[in-house]
């Protein structure tokens, strides 16, 4: 079974949602705001636009939420995320995405990430993910925490 890592418990105001939909972000600002008010949703429709933005120059976010990575683990979601986290000041990072891969699960603490969330989680377990963080807890959703350790370490392709 991975280790489920732990880190410093903070407020997460500063929130980028990575995403080729736009109407995700303002569903995030939503459910993060009903728990947090001071909660601030950024936007961009892909990660390159991100790591790129002059307009985000020298700013620290708490958290980066990315939908727009490839389906399974690979060493360009490791380059995305160190590229993340060295730009954007060491955020906490969650995966949002519909496409399972045990490997995620696997090399969560090693690669960096903090959470993995399926897209078609409920708006209930959106908020548990975010409350995990901001109390310093990784997560990993009721979607795929079923399939990966309810199914002997994961359903594989």
């Amino acid at each position: 079974m991975p280790s489920v890592s732990t880190f410093k418990a903070t407020p997460l105001d500063r929130i980028l949602v990575i995403d080729d939909l736009p109407l995700i972000p303002l569903a995030f600002q939503e459910v993060f705001r009903s728990i947090n008010p001071k909660a601030l949703v950024e936007y961009s429709e892909n990660i390159f636009t991100a790591l790129s933005a002059k307009a985000w120059a020298n700013t620290a976010f708490d958290l980066v939420i990315t939908g727009s990575l490839q389906d399974h683990y690979s060493a360009n979601l490791q380059q995305a995320v160190t590229e993340l986290r060295k730009r954007f000041n060491e955020p906490l990072i969650m995966i949002y995405s519909s496409a399972y891969d045990p490997v995620i699960i696997e090399k969560m603490a090693a690669t960096g990430i903090d959470a993995y969330v399926h897209k078609y989680e409920s708006i209930e377990e959106i908020r548990r993910a975010y409350q995990s963080l901001s109390s310093g807890e990784a997560y990993v959703s009721s979607i795929f925490h079923t399939l990966y350790y309810e199914y002997g370490h994961g359903v594989r392709r």
